[in-house]
């Protein structure tokens, strides 16, 4: 593994030019600067922050689709500057996917199962299967402020929930109207989901809501989105969210109008946001790194900001990827629904 400092290179170096995306607004938000990235990973898909800890959490989905090594899935531990502390951390997961910190665990949303571990002992204490006993094919994950956990199973189209009650079908979603969930958010008094393509239309993926209080749905906005893969509240209403296929870094704004911060490459993965410190992290799952940027909406971050959270300088391995690097073609299955 290695982490990078870029302290004159800018996120444009990233860019790749992409087929006719769904409508956006013109540009009025800051550019995202781009502060490192850490290299190394195995199909990185989602990051978390334990502030408790000052540690960071990636789930690394290994090997995937078709041919794929069974339980070769992991999750990466990194210092709050970025530095790979345990590239496999936790192992013996199959495709972990989504991340969330509650209750003094984190929970991941693997192929089989929703995954409990100790933050204390880097070990996996629980896990939780649909009621039948099958797999399920479980995505992204996310904790409301009760602590609450909720997780998408595809193969029941069901958002399950653990709760002191249980772990149970929380809300059975109408796929045909709103497509399958790809990544999930509590904000607030709602849960946000965002989904890939609405099948009786073939448009790209939206934003619905649910009422935490009692799974009462709703959409953001009426326009198609994108290929959605996580969901990060901005502190001032609005959201960053990743349009996976083509790898675009959107800004949505409460009443639902979008504007496309940055195109990165095709793979672009959950990301995570801290408003607080202007922080935004993201993985790119087909390229096996975490970027991360200093953004606010709004705001434009002095260089003397920027530099006080770039990662000291660290030798670079030969298998390194290149910046100029193209990602190759996509595997059957890299986290998409």
């Amino acid at each position: 593994m290695s982490i990078r400092t870029f302290r004159c290179l800018r996120p444009w170096a990233l860019l790749l030019v992409l087929p006719a995306l769904p409508c956006v607004a013109t540009p009025s938000l800051p550019e995202p600067a781009l502060l490192w990235q850490a290299t190394g990973f195995s199909a990185p898909e989602s990051v978390v922050y334990d502030a408790d800890r000052d540690l960071f959490y990636v789930s690394n989905m290994g090997t995937h689709g078709e041919g794929a090594a069974p339980g070769d899935g992991f999750i990466s531990r990194l210092d709050g500057e970025g530095r790979i502390l345990d590239l496999q951390w936790v192992q013996g997961l199959q495709n972990p996917k989504g991340l969330a910190l509650a209750n003094g665990r984190l929970y991941v949303g693997d192929d089989d199962a929703l995954v409990e571990i100790d933050l204390e002992h880097g070990a996996i204490v629980a896990r939780r299967w649909p009621r039948d006993g099958g797999p399920g094919q479980f995505n992204d994950c996310t904790a409301d402020a009760a602590g609450n956990v909720y997780v998408y199973s595809r193969r029941l189209a069901t958002i399950y929930r653990l709760s002191p009650e249980g772990f149970t079908p929380w809300v059975e979603v109408d796929v045909e109207n709103s497509g399958h969930f790809n990544g999930l958010r509590a904000d607030g008094e709602r849960l946000l989901a965002g989904s890939w393509e609405v099948p009786t239309t073939g448009k790209a993926g939206h934003l619905s809501t649910f009422d935490l209080a009692d799974g009462h749905a709703g959409r953001i906005g009426d326009a198609p989105i994108g290929h959605i893969d996580g969901i990060e509240p901005d502190g001032r209403g609005g959201w960053t969210v990743t349009d996976f296929s083509p790898g675009r870094l959107l800004h949505v704004a409460a009443d639902g109008t979008v504007t496309e911060l940055l195109v990165l490459m095709p793979g672009t993965a959950d990301p995570l946001y801290l408003p607080e410190r202007q922080l935004l992290r993201v993985p790119l799952l087909r390229n096996n790194r975490l970027l991360a940027f200093r953004w606010a909406p709004g705001e434009e971050a002095s260089d003397e900001e920027a530099s006080d959270e770039t990662v000291p300088d660290a030798p670079v391995p030969e298998e390194a990827v290149p910046e100029e690097a193209v990602p190759e073609e996509a595997a059957p299955d890299d986290g998409a629904p």
